[in-house]
């Protein structure tokens, strides 16, 4: 039998199961598990050696406020002292974030209100984007990353509120996997989805105590007087959470050899 299973190219179940090339590579060691890998950044700060802006021409008081900031002396050393403090990272390390549309901290011009307004020259927004890595497409969850250009007009602490309960809220209402949604599902199979339309349903209440929460924190704000807005997540889309603030005047990146170059 063992001469007719080699002339054949057959093996033992045994042998099979417990042969082995003799040239077959050890299998790489198990890495351990770096829990740095999992941290993401909590802030995000407008870059020290960011390209060259050219400021808005809408913001000339604003541009004579900074120039007379950079001016100061000390003040670039101060400002790099405190940034290297908070980001763990001196002046030779590179952002985490290119400066740009896409950086966290860049002004956005405001699409909320008529272009051809005076509210137009003189805000911009603030995009907060959607965490799609936490829920997906289940529901909308906003990122937790505290944009550094809002301060003073938002706190950090204010800020990291905000965004909790904003996501609480949308879960609660727009989850398809609460109780409340199971028994909303089967009272509009009843009802020919009447139930929907009357607006008691979990995800249109819940939208409207979201409503009511944006109005409040905007009511909040200009009672302090704070030059912020809350632009409410539906107007979006829930696809960015908008800050409308005050022009700071470094939106525009410069063209060389422009007027306003500089």
């Amino acid at each position: 039998m063992d001469a007719f299973n080699r002339l054949t190219g057959h093996q033992e179940t045994g042998e099979a199961a417990t042969s082995r090339p003799a040239n077959f590579p050890e299998p790489p060691p198990i890495p351990e598990n770096d829990h740095q890998l999992s941290h993401r950044a909590s802030r995000a700060s407008l870059p020290l050696n960011r390209q060259q802006s050219r400021r808005s021409v809408y913001s000339s008081k604003t541009n004579r406020t900074n120039r007379a900031n950079d001016n100061a002396p000390g003040s670039e050393q101060a400002s790099s002292v405190r940034r290297s403090g908070e980001t763990g990272h001196t002046d030779g390390t590179e952002d985490d974030f290119e400066w740009g549309p896409n950086h966290p901290c860049f002004p956005h011009p405001n699409p909320h209100c008529s272009p051809t307004s005076e509210e137009a020259k003189h805000t911009r927004v603030i995009r907060v984007r959607r965490d799609w890595l936490s829920t997906g497409d289940l529901y909308p969850s906003y990122a937790n990353l505290y944009p550094e250009i809002l301060d003073p007009l938002v706190s950090e602490s204010d800020f990291r509120f905000l965004i909790s309960n904003l996501n609480s809220r949308i879960e609660q209402a727009y989850s398809p996997f609460t109780f409340r949604a199971f028994i909303d599902f089967l009272l509009g199979v009843l009802t020919g989805f009447l139930w929907d339309d009357t607006g008691f349903s979990g995800a249109k209440t819940g939208q409207k105590a979201l409503e009511r929460f944006v109005d409040n924190w905007n009511a909040q704000k200009a009672k302090e007087k704070q030059q912020v807005k809350l632009v409410q997540p539906r107007r979006t889309g829930f696809m960015a959470l908008d800050f409308i603030i005050p022009d700071p005047g470094i939106d525009l990146a410069s063209d060389e050899g422009g007027p306003d170059a500089g």
